[in-house]
């Protein structure tokens, strides 16, 4: 019994372990050149499923809106983008909202995923401090309902941060979406944000896998 119960819980890490992790950057890194289309796992809108942005060969922009925006996929590198915020300090990718328009990065897997969390690596560069920052929130749309996961606001401050959003664990089927939206917080001038989001699963706590070796020495004590 005792090798089931650690069998049981190594099978929870594994699961983890094993999940679809797939983050923004990674995927523009493995295809640098590739237009922003809903066939990709990756792609950019203006607005929670709203309209493509468009592919200028180095970023997905809005030619015709203000300044280009809502716009995003514009690598960054450490050490770049410098300004009264700071350089980029990670390996992200650059986003700036539009007036009154989210600039969205959507995930969308091609097969059956299963997810429950999105954690945003972000923080203002170049002249980052000179607006009111940004809100960042995350959504998905399962079987073309979209539902809300929470938002923050990120402001005033030269330091990176990581933020985790966590939503029911689902199996994500092809045309299911989880989406990371970038607001203006009330005006969109200087909303320079480097950023890169990652799609997993939590990891159980320390309390869960507890929890299943508590299960199985109450099974062993019955016999």
């Amino acid at each position: 019994m005792r090798l089931a119960v650690c069998a049981g819980v190594m099978a929870m890490s594994c699961a983890v372990a094993h999940a679809d992790i797939t983050s923004f950057r990674g995927w523009l890194d493995a295809n640098p050149t590739t237009p922003n289309s809903t066939s990709n796992t990756w792609y950019g809108t203006r607005g929670v499923n709203g309209a493509l942005m468009t592919s200028d060969g180095s970023a997905w922009t809005s030619p015709g809106f203000p300044n280009g925006t809502p716009l995003t996929a514009l690598r960054t590198s450490v050490g770049s983008d410098n300004g009264a915020a700071g350089p980029a300090t990670f390996a992200g990718s650059w986003v700036h909202p539009g007036p009154g328009i989210d600039a969205v990065v959507t995930f969308a897997p091609s097969a059956p995923t299963q997810l429950g969390r999105v954690t945003v690596h972000s923080e203002l560069i170049a002249n980052g401090l000179s607006g009111n920052g940004v809100t960042i929130s995350v959504y998905t749309t399962i079987s073309g309902i979209t539902t809300a996961h929470g938002s923050i606001v990120l402001v005033g401050t030269a330091s990176d941060q990581f933020n985790d959003f966590d939503f029911p664990l689902t199996t994500f089927q092809p045309g299911d979406r989880v989406h990371i939206a970038f607001g203006d917080n009330g005006s969109y001038l200087f909303d320079h944000v480097n950023f890169d989001a990652t799609v997993s699963i939590p990891a159980p706590g320390l309390a869960g896998l507890a929890a299943v070796a508590a299960l199985g020495l109450a099974r062993r004590t019955r016999r």
